[in-house]
């Protein structure tokens, strides 16, 4: 009996020390090449195929060359993040009072963006029929679709009075006054496609009278577009009804998310408490419309409020 004990012991002692010997090659770096879940090693820190995945993010290709490169691609980025990472714990930088804020900031954004990515999961799929009538109240973006070339004349941040810039019709006159002034400036063509823009610019641009120039302010510089050429591109049948669910699918998660977190910072203004000098002024009561002067939005309501974005490829 003492014998067969002994054996067991033995036994269970060589297990410990096999298991012991594996986790110092894997602190070592060693252990032979990664396999399985481990797509690389870095002196010894494991990269799973998850973290590949996820730097990845939502990429994806039928083509086994394309997306063999975009995962190389991937994998080289967070090699070279692990890398500096390292160097910069060597150099004490993770000690810093700045990283703890910024992890400390990061986490939490990371966190909100979590909850706020639950709460519009919860939202119910759009009825096939609330879809056809999304597609029905929106022409513009479906029956009527219409997309736009539009030449562009991007001038750097300037003091060009606004009363100057009334008159001028062409980029051509743009261009003039731009040289005149030593203003720098760039030329540019985009799409502008009625089914993806912002309505609000769809509709401004659609009330000007043809070959119009309309401006766009843009972080402190001034966008002076030109539609070139437009086409009819109706968008139309299950593919826009398919279209329109995702669409409202969007819309009602926004919509869901905004009232839940206004709830929540509604429910917790009795828990906050700011230092006078911080403290934020009272809400201004809104003036009723047309009771008083324009504001300066209001003025330039004209303008479009957002700039001409890329459209999907139009077949």
């Amino acid at each position: 009996m003492k014998s067969r004990s002994l054996i067991v012991v033995v036994a269970v002692g060589a297990g410990l020390m096999l298991s012991g010997c594996d986790q110092i090659k894997k602190l070592a770096g060693g252990g032979g090449a990664p396999s399985g879940q481990v797509v690389a090693t870095v002196d010894g820190e494991e990269i799973t195929s998850m973290e590949l995945r996820a730097e990845l993010g939502n990429f994806g290709s039928r083509d086994p060359a394309v997306m063999k490169a975009a995962q190389q691609q991937a994998l080289q980025r967070i090699i070279l993040r692990k890398l500096l990472a390292h160097q910069a714990r060597e150099e004490k930088l993770d000690k810093s009072p700045d990283y703890t804020i910024q992890v400390e900031r990061g986490q939490e954004t990371l966190l909100a963006q979590l909850y706020q990515r639950k709460l519009a999961t919860k939202i119910t799929q759009p009825t096939k029929q609330e879809a056809e009538a999304f597609v029905a109240a929106n022409p513009a973006r479906f029956a009527d679709r219409k997309v736009m070339f539009v030449d562009q004349v991007i001038a750097a941040p300037n003091k060009i009075a606004p009363e100057r810039l009334q008159p001028l019709t062409t980029l051509a006159q743009v261009k003039a006054l731009l040289d005149a002034e030593g203003v720098q400036y760039q030329s540019n063509a985009v799409v502008l496609d009625t089914l993806s823009a912002n309505p609000q610019l769809v509709e401004g641009v659609s009330k000007l009278p043809p070959g119009e120039i309309f401006v766009i302010p843009q972080g402190g510089a001034l966008l002076f577009n030109h539609v070139e050429a437009t086409r009819s591109v109706p968008f139309t049948g299950d593919m826009a009804v398919a279209y329109a669910t995702n669409a409202l699918r969007q819309q009602k998660g926004q919509e869901t998310v905004a009232k839940q977190v206004e709830a929540l910072r509604k429910a917790a203004e009795t828990k906050i408490v700011y230092n006078d000098a911080y403290k934020p002024e009272p809400p201004k009561k809104k003036t009723p419309p047309g009771s008083g002067a324009a504001t300066p939005n209001e003025a330039a309501s004209g303008a479009a409020p957002a700039p001409p974005v890329p459209a999907p490829d139009v077949k």
